[in-house]
């Protein structure tokens, strides 16, 4: 069944989660489908997310016996090496964002409210909290943005070093 919803995915390419759980199967919907075979196997059987990417060099990663899945796409042809790289770096780092802009100001707020009430509390002086605070910012980044993490296999560069001009046009981490 597994092969039978990949196929329908690569052929007619659903839009969304719903489009995939309405479209056709020999006998029934993919939806229908999963629920009957859930009956029969006496567990909940579900998809919860879909991604079609596509692009000049895609990469897929599997990680974990299968436990994580990771997507890149990169924007030039033929470097799917690279990619392969990239990939791996999503699986252990799990970023969740590429670039430090796509951060939301909201979390980005927050973020910072937190490191100043805890630089107060450790009694720094009202003066250093705002350049401590960059600092802290930066470092957050290089958590959450996968172009600002250390590159897993040399933790002297960073991600977007490793990528020398090839951009990132997306990843997907998939995580059981």
């Amino acid at each position: 069944m597994a092969d039978e919803i990949l196929n329908l995915l690569k052929d007619k390419k659903p839009a969304d989660l719903d489009e995939l759980l309405s479209l056709t199967m020999p006998s029934g919907t993919v939806k229908e489908n999963l629920d009957n075979l859930s009956g029969t196997v006496g567990e909940k059987m579900g998809i919860k997310r879909i991604a079609v990417v596509s692009g000049p060099t895609v990469a897929a990663y599997s990680h974990l016996g299968g436990r994580i899945g990771v997507l890149v796409v990169l924007d030039q042809a033929d470097k799917t090496e690279l990619a392969q790289e990239v990939a791996m770096q999503v699986a252990a780092a799990n970023p969740k964002y590429l670039k430090p802009e796509e951060v939301s100001s909201v979390e980005l707020d927050k973020e910072k409210e937190i490191y100043r009430a805890q630089l107060l509390e450790e009694g720094k002086p009202e003066a250093m909290v705002d350049k401590i605070v960059l600092g802290k910012v930066s470092k957050y980044y290089g958590e959450v943005c996968l172009l600002e993490q250390e590159f897993i296999k040399d933790d002297k560069k960073k991600v977007k070093d490793i990528l020398a001009g090839v951009g990132v046009i997306q990843f997907i981490r998939y995580n059981l």
